[in-house]
């Protein structure tokens, strides 16, 4: 079964690299403009450091659940600064190693298997979570209207997808958390529902960042439903198999949902592009101001 998985994860990411390359070169010159514009890049310069603050929400998320089966021998901090470090490893070749690596670090400080073992079942399933009830909440109207547009009028049909999905996962999701807390009663679910808000504001702050990118090009889309499509676009970017950091597929999604709420086609490719340079960099600047304070140390 794996094989199979990873082969479908390297052919949806060959699609989604050949589909941002054609849309990169048809939109060229216009594309060219927009990367130029100076609001643009101080709108991509402000959200690189915006970003690495909110990044931080992701390391805090991961400490509480680290404390729902016992207390982790290190505190906050450490935690935040191994989450950091190793966050960069997620645009290796994989989309897990980041997860790997952390797991190494934090039980060579200490934290017990059983510990990293829920918090690394319960980050996934509240990820999932957190990034599919928003994009379903926020971006709704985007699919509705993008559905509309190509002659399928059933928003009565996206309801009950949406709905169902989440229902689906939410469910698979309890099951799958109660199985794993057997034995350490209500603390580990209240520990996943404090990680799934903190989640849910990682999401919602970082589709801000992306909507910030695309106000500084173009006024088209609300605010609402960009955000509900960077929810939706790190979702998809974040399941598919074999994908570094979602690479090429999260910039498919953000230019198709992007184009669908109204920007045009270059500047829906700019915030692409944009977008991806604020997360990488973002997470590189984290993971060197780390290793530089503890190399300091």
């Amino acid at each position: 079964m794996k094989p199979v998985v990873r082969i479908v994860g390297v052919i949806v990411s060959l699609a989604a690299f050949a589909f941002v390359g054609r849309t990169i070169y048809r939109s060229l010159d216009s594309l060219q403009q927009q990367l130029a514009s100076p609001l643009f890049l101080f709108a991509v310069a402000g959200s690189v450091f915006v970003y690495a603050m909110i990044l931080q929400l992701c390391g805090l998320a991961w400490h509480r659940l680290l404390t729902a089966i016992d207390d982790p021998p290190f505190g906050i901090g450490r935690a935040l600064a191994i989450y950091g470090k190793t966050q960069i490893y997620k645009y290796l070749p994989s989309n897990v190693l980041h997860m790997i690596g952390r797991y190494r670090l934090a039980r060579s400080a200490g934290a017990s298997n059983k510990a990293l073992a829920f918090a690394q079942i319960a980050e996934l399933l509240t990820i999932l979570l957190a990034a599919a009830g928003i994009s379903a909440l926020l971006a709704r109207a985007v699919l509705v209207h993008a559905l509309k547009e190509r002659g399928i009028d059933a928003p009565t049909f996206v309801n009950v997808l949406v709905v169902g999905g989440i229902a689906v996962l939410a469910v698979g999701a309890t099951a799958i958390v109660r199985q794993r807390i057997a034995g350490t009663g209500r603390k580990a679910l209240a520990a996943a529902a404090v990680a799934f808000a903190i989640y849910a504001l990682f999401f919602i702050g970082s589709g801000l960042l992306l909507a910030a990118l695309c106000k500084s090009l173009s006024t088209a889309g609300g605010v609402s439903e960009l955000v509900g499509i960077g929810a939706a676009a790190w979702l998809v970017g974040f399941v598919v198999p074999g994908a570094p950091g979602g690479l090429g597929v999260r910039e498919t999604i953000l230019i198709a949902g992007l184009s669908a709420a109204g920007l045009p086609t270059a500047e829906a490719t700019a915030v692409a592009l944009g977008y991806r340079f604020v997360t990488t960099v973002g997470d590189a600047l984290v993971a060197t101001v780390i290793m530089l304070l503890e190399f300091e140390k």
